[in-house]
C-alpha cells in the first residue's frame, strides 16, 4: 500500500528553548499551553491531546529539545517525535536512525556530544519506531520515504542553508531514494554501515515479498503479540546485538539490554518491526537499485564502511562504496554510529 503524506506541522513550536532541566520544563510547557486540550491537525481532523504520550515522547535522547509533529501517513495522523540540539543558525545536520527492532534517535547521542557545538543537530524517530507513535498501519519503504521530505520542509531555514544528511543502516536507501527529488538541497549525504535489505532477505537471498506471511502472522491478534514477545526476549536481543550490531561485548549489560527491550516493547511496536525484519521496508531486492540512485545525487556521497559487519552486508557496502566520492572505514558492525559515535563524528568532520 502506498503512503500519503500531508505537510508536517508541529504541535507546539518551542524554537530553540534550552535548559539543564529541559526534559521537565518542556513537559510543563506542553501540558500548560494546550489550552482547550484539543488540537487541529494539518489533515483537518481533530485529535485529543490526551491521546499523546507526552511523558515518553518528550524525553531528550540526544541532549537537545524534543517536539511533536503531526503527519498524515496511510490516511492516519501519526505523531512523530523530533529533537534539535545546538544553535538555530549553525550548520544543519540531519541524523537518521537505523531502522531496527530497537531503532531510536538516541543512537546518535555520543555522536551529538562529539560534534562541534556550533552545529545544529536534528534527529527524529521514524513512524512505528522509537518515541514516535506506532499505529497498526501498512509500513513500507514508500511510506517512510515520504516522511523525509516533510521533515526537510519543516527544517527549511530562511538562509536556505544546505543540510548535511547522515543516514545509518537501513535508513540509507530511504535517503538515497530521494536523490533526484531532494539532494540539490543537501551539502552532502553520509551513509554509515548502509544496508538495503532487511535481515530475512539478507540471510536467505530472497525478496521481501517472500515473507509477507511473516508480517501477516505477527500482525494477528493474540498470536502476533506472543510471537513478537518471544522474539524480543533479552536472550534473543543479546544474541542479535552481539552478532550484528556491537563489537564490544561489555556494552551488553543487564541495564543496557533492559533499555533495548523497553524500546522494542512499546505499544504497537511489532507492526513496523516485523516489516523491517521481513523486508517490508526494503526499497528494492538487489543492489542495482541504490547504485542507480547514486547517479541521481546532486551532492557528494560519503560511505562509511563497517569493517566487522556480517559478510553479506559488508559486500553490499563495498558495492556502494565504489560509487562514492569519499570512503571511510571503522572497525564496527551495523551499529557503529552508536558504539563509535565519537570516532564517527571525527571521521565525518575531517576534511
Amino acid at each position: 500500500m502506498g503512503a500519503t503524506l500531508e505537510p508536517i506541522r508541529p504541535l507546539q513550536p518551542w524554537g530553540a528553548f534550552r535548559s539543564r532541566d529541559a526534559d521537565r520544563e518542556v513537559r510543563q510547557i506542553f501540558a500548560t499551553s494546550i489550552g482547550s486540550n484539543r488540537l487541529q491537525s494539518k489533515a483537518g481532523t481533530i485529535q485529543s491531546a490526551d491521546d499523546i504520550d507526552v511523558t515518553m515522547s518528550l524525553h531528550s535522547r540526544i541532549g537537545g529539545v524534543p517536539e511533536n509533529l503531526q503527519i498524515n501517513l496511510n490516511g492516519r495522523d501519526v505523531r512523530i517525535t523530533l529533537e534539535r540540539r545546538g544553535p538555530e543558525n549553525g550548520d544543519l545536520w540531519l541524523l537518521l536512525p537505523a531502522l531496527s527492532t530497537v531503532s531510536s534517535r538516541g543512537e546518535w547521542h555520543e555522536f551529538a556530544d562529539a560534534m562541534d557545538e556550533h552545529c545544529q543537530l536534528v534527529s527524529f524517530d521514524w513512524p512505528g519506531f522509537g518515541d514516535s507513535e506506532r499505529p497498526a498501519i501498512a509500513y513500507d519503504a514508500n511510506a517512510l520515504r515520504q516522511v523525509l521530505p516533510a521533515i526537510l520542509r519543516h527544517l527549511d531555514r530562511a538562509d536556505q542553508a544546505k543540510i548535511n544528511v547522515v543516514a545509518a543502516g537501513h535508513s540509507a536507501p530511504i535517503a538515497l531514494g530521494l536523490a533526484e527529488q531532494c539532494s540539490r538541497h543537501w551539502a552532502q549525504i553520509v551513509v554509515v554501515a548502509p544496508t538495503f535489505r532487511g535481515p530475512l532477505p539478507t540471510m536467505t537471498g530472497r525478496s521481501g515479498k517472500s515473507f509477507n506471511w511473516v508480517r501477516q502472522l505477527v500482525e494477528l491478534p493474540l498470536v502476533g503479540p506472543l510471537l513478537y514477545r518471544l522474539n524480543t526476549s533479552r536472550p534473543i536481543l543479546k544474541l542479535m546485538l552481539r552478532r550484528h550490531v556491537w563489537v564490544n561485548r561489555n556494552l551488553l549489560t543487564p541495564e543496557r539490554l533492559r533499555e533495548q527491550q523497553n524500546i522494542s516493547r512499546q505499544p504497537g511496536a511489532r507492526f513496523a518491526s516485523v516489516a523491517f525484519v521481513s523486508g517490508g521496508l526494503d526499497a528494492a531486492s538487489d543492489s542495482r537499485w541504490w547504485l542507480a540512485q547514486t547517479q541521481k545525487l546532486q551532492c557528494p556521497l560519503h560511505v562509511v564502511l563497517a569493517n566487522e559487519a556480517p559478510p553479506r552486508s559488508k559486500q553490499e557496502m563495498l558495492t556502494l562504496a565504489d560509487k562514492a566520492d569519499r570512503v571511510s572505514d571503522i572497525d564496527g558492525r551495523l551499529g557503529l554510529h552508536e558504539e563509535f559515535g565519537r570516532l564517527l563524528a571525527q571521521t565525518i568532520s575531517a576534511s
